[in-house]
């Protein structure tokens, strides 16, 4: 499970580090993560060990595992890559040495406060440039000219300005910016379950996915491609990244799914479809379902628990296009005895499985998200040794802390800047500026404001990565939401879900280019392919808004909505790929397309009358099948 995050550039590629640099690398990225370890199961030392160790792990090896430039690559790491990762570690060092010092004269900050947080601002930049690529130093760059230049702005978006001073010392002197929330979440939440994810991969736990999936999905119409959705689904619920699961899942499932008939492009798009939605799908979602925890004070069980509805349907869309693709094209699955034994998977692998519902069992019983992850860390490494091939050995362990950390730097080299970012809206105001902008230019209207988030999402969202992009779309558009009268957490899950948006549309598509790498196809005929495939993560955000989906309603309202949506899901896929029983006409099409609006609308009237309109469709869709219908054809995994 490679790091990758889409939407945004991947920067250049991390350098192959050989000897004593190497294994000092190795060293302190396997430091840090038994140290966010420990703090996960035995409590936080202090805010200043936790969020700046973090941040400092992170610096340093970012400097020296990223060069400044693609053009410029080498995997030997030159001096000035050693002096920005000496200045990185100076900097921060210092303000968790000093930190409890400059509390007593906050607002009056010395010499070496204000040089030394100059110098971390700076570096953390510089290494989210290597790292994540240019739009998001770009966007740190024009918010701090924002915060200075403040009352040369227009309208509603001016302020008094802020100084340069004032600048460095609430972002990276206190805790208003880079040292904040944003840091916080980060090293409390989401690097332990990244260092979970890599210690699940050390024992195998891909394999083990890959059978179950084949055994649970390989026979049926369209077989390997349901394989990809679901084994997709079951990763996303613990690595929550798009490009980890396109290369987890996609290198065996695009290889099968081109054997069976499908078109590379499709294979791709199949996969890129179904790992997109391992952002949506708990506990994990992409990191995000801490965040949104924290923004809106909300339990984190209760975020995952209102969230899981929404992630199953879009899965289900995934699924019923898929297999409608497969009927129309005429492929069936694999042999029942090509495929895995379920009850024989499950019997030799399925305990590598356990740690996940370990998960969400510590959960229920009300402890934290980070020990739950301490101990799903621990309970993987117990379970490895039932099985040989499994056990997780001292280097086995040492290699999955060294990966979890490699592997968090993506995330690293966001929280600094993003944290910055979100400290000059803050201090400035801007969210309030820019929520009133949203307000105003949708002219109160809901329906268009929740557009305008999801293109100003969509546009974010093609330069940074999905966790970037949630937190800059919600800081500028959940009060807009919130004063139109949208509940906080549907404001919040809207934002998350359109963040997705740009790692599978063009032009940047990442998730799409890393199908396509594995299918040897067009990554835009693979984006675009897979635009449709993902098309319920469009409309799902309408539905947090107008339908009781995210069960905030009574219990008849909710179960009225999650059974009417779960048909117009079915409308949905057959309207979307032109399929029901058989290969469905124009009218057909667009009967399934309103039925799929009439049932999406939370009133009795119209469920009926969507319910009515399928029924058309499958009578007249049935009779036509004698002369539409093409018999599938048997495919085999040779």
């Amino acid at each position: 499970m490679n790091a990758m995050n889409s939407g945004g550039d991947e920067g250049p590629r991390m350098r192959t580090l050989v000897g004593k640099t190497a294994l000092i690398v190795s060293i302190v990225a396997a430091s840090c993560s038994l140290f966010f370890i420990y703090t996960g199961g035995f409590g936080q030392i202090n805010m200043e060990l936790e969020n700046g160790g973090y941040l400092l792990f992170s610096m340093f090896l970012c400097f020296l595992l990223y060069p400044s430039s693609k053009k410029r690559f080498s995997n030997r790491v030159p001096l000035v890559d050693w002096i920005l990762s000496f200045l990185s570690v100076v900097a921060i060092s210092y303000w968790m040495i000093n930190y409890e010092d400059y509390t007593a004269r906050a607002g009056n900050p010395n010499m070496w406060d204000l040089t030394m947080g100059g110098i971390a601002i700076v570096v953390i930049i510089e290494a989210s440039r290597r790292v994540l690529g240019l739009v998001l130093p770009i966007l740190a760059g024009t918010f701090l000219l924002y915060a200075y230049l403040g009352p040369y702005f227009p309208g509603e978006l001016a302020h008094y300005g802020v100084s340069i001073s004032r600048i460095i010392e609430y972002n990276a002197v206190g805790t208003g910016g880079m040292y904040g929330l944003v840091a916080e979440v980060a090293s409390t939440y989401i690097l332990p379950f990244i260092i979970f994810a890599a210690f699940i991969q050390k024992a195998g736990v891909g394999s083990a996915i890959e059978q179950l999936s084949y055994a649970i999905a390989g026979s049926s119409t369209g077989g390997p491609a349901k394989v990809a959705v679901v084994s997709s689904a079951i990763i996303g619920m613990v690595t929550g990244s798009s490009g980890a699961n396109v290369v987890a899942t996609g290198s065996y499932t695009i290889p099968m799914m081109k054997k069976a008939g499908y078109p590379a492009h499709w294979a791709a798009g199949v996969e890129g479809a179904a790992s997109t939605g391992g952002q949506f799908m708990p506990p994990i979602m992409g990191a995000s379902a801490f965040l949104i925890a924290e923004f809106t004070e909300t339990p984190y069980l209760e975020i995952i628990k209102v969230a899981a509805i929404p992630a199953i349907l879009y899965f289900l869309g995934v699924f019923l296009m898929v297999h409608f693709i497969a009927a129309k094209l005429g492929l069936r699955g694999l042999p029942k005895e090509q495929l895995p034994k379920l009850k024989l998977v499950v019997l030799q692998k399925g305990y590598l499985l356990l740690p996940i519902f370990i998960i969400l069992i510590v959960l229920v019983y009300g402890y934290s998200a980070q020990l739950a992850a301490f101990i799903a860390i621990i309970s993987t490494i117990v379970l490895s040794f039932f099985r040989k091939e499994t056990r997780l050995g001292p280097r086995e362990i040492f290699g999955a802390l060294v990966l979890g950390t490699k592997t968090a730097l993506l995330i690293g080299a966001t929280v600094g800047v993003i944290g910055l970012i979100v400290g000059i809206i803050t201090m400035t105001g801007g969210g309030v500026k820019f929520s009133s902008f949203v307000v105003s230019f949708s002219g109160g209207y809901l329906f268009i404001a929740i557009i305008l988030m999801g293109i100003a999402a969509y546009i974010i969202g093609m330069g940074v990565s999905i966790t970037a992009t949630y937190i800059l779309v919600a800081v500028i558009s959940v009060p807009a939401f919130v004063q139109l009268g949208v509940p906080l957490v549907a404001a919040h899950l809207a934002c998350f879900w359109f963040s997705d948006l740009g790692g599978l549309t063009p032009p940047v598509c990442m998730v799409a280019y890393a199908a396509s790498a594995i299918a040897g196809c067009d990554p835009y005929k693979a984006a675009f392919a897979g635009i449709r495939l993902a098309a319920p993560m469009l409309f799902m955000p309408f539905l947090f808004f107008y339908t009781p989906i995210l069960l905030n309603g009574s219990t008849a309202e909710v179960f009225q909505a999650i059974i009417t949506i779960t048909i117009g899901t079915f409308s949905f896929a057959g309207m979307m790929q032109g399929y029901w029983f058989t290969i469905a006409n124009l009218w057909e099409r667009v009967l399934l397309g309103i039925a799929t609006v009439l049932l999406f609308i939370p009133e009795i009237y119209t469920d009926i009358l969507g319910i009515s309109l399928i029924l058309l469709v499958t009578y007249t869709n049935r009779r036509r099948k004698g002369s539409k219908f093409s018999e599938p054809r048997a495919v085999t995994s040779s």
